[in-house]
């Protein structure tokens, strides 16, 4: 069972102090949220564990410690989605920019084709494998960003807000993926977001104030300090929040963020 070691995390933009002593052990398969307002340090988190933040001795993935003598060998662990943005694009074609990973590590021809439809079978990319990055919607940019992070079947992915400007439907769909790919493949997935909704799939979700962990657990757990979460600037779905209250009267035993689903839970 593959797990990531955080130990004694620290990290400074020269005086200023972002990341504070962050201590984790994550067991795969698990997704864990990060969470917190702007400037928590969440982006900075997950460049350190990419390795993008030089930092030294602290993170490990089984026995992979990341340090610089072990770089390519820890990135070989790893997959990476930073945003949406077209500029991480490295192709113009769909099919040249997942495949690319490969034929960088001299995979067969053979090898790429069971690669590419494995991960095809996740993602559901066969409409779009021959169409041009920029003629890509939102939603299949993340996914083919995703599916480029994967095809190397790393053991640990990490996301920096990907779901930022997606609707409800496609941030759902998307979630369900990951909670698919997780369960399946048995990866981590360690995802940075500002929204709280983001997290409703979570297995732990860690609040970050100003370079440190103040709140870790499930979700009922960190919706149990709702005043707080609202003072560190989270803001809390006018759906979820209803959950948290009613679950307190005993009407609800999970938090539901679908009205309709709402209705029918307590009708029932």
């Amino acid at each position: 069972m593959s797990t990531i070691f955080i130990n004694q995390l620290n990290f400074s933009y020269g005086d200023k102090e972002v990341l504070k002593d962050i201590t984790l052990k994550i067991k795969k398969p698990s997704l864990i949220s990060v969470i917190g307002s702007n400037n928590c340090g969440k982006t900075t988190f997950i460049k350190c564990l990419s390795g993008v933040m030089s930092i030294e001795e602290c993170v490990s993935i089984d026995d992979v410690v990341l340090n610089k003598k072990n770089i390519k060998k820890y990135a070989r662990e790893i997959g990476v989605v930073f945003n949406r943005d077209i500029c991480q694009f490295l192709f113009d074609k769909v099919i040249d920019e997942i495949t690319f990973p490969l034929c960088n590590l001299n995979y067969s021809k053979k090898e790429i084709k069971q690669a590419l439809d494995e991960i095809n079978g996740y993602l559901f990319l066969d409409d779009i494998l021959n169409r041009e990055i920029w003629q890509l919607n939102p939603l299949d940019r993340l996914k083919v960003l995703l599916a480029t992070s994967l095809i190397h079947k790393p053991k640990v992915l990490l996301l920096d807000d990907v779901l930022l400007g997606l609707n409800d439907e496609d941030r759902e769909h998307i979630l369900l993926i990951l909670k698919r790919i997780i369960r399946e493949l048995g990866i981590i997935v360690i995802a940075a977001t500002s929204s709280l909704q983001d997290t409703i799939y979570s297995d732990s979700i860690l609040v970050l104030h100003e370079g440190s962990v103040v709140y870790s657990g499930r979700l009922d757990e960190i919706l149990e300090h709702d005043n707080t979460l609202t003072r560190l600037g989270i803001e809390i779905p006018i759906m979820m929040d209803m959950s948290v209250k009613l679950k307190f009267y005993n009407l609800l035993d999970k938090v539901i963020l679908d009205e309709k689903e709402m209705v029918d839970e307590l009708w029932d």
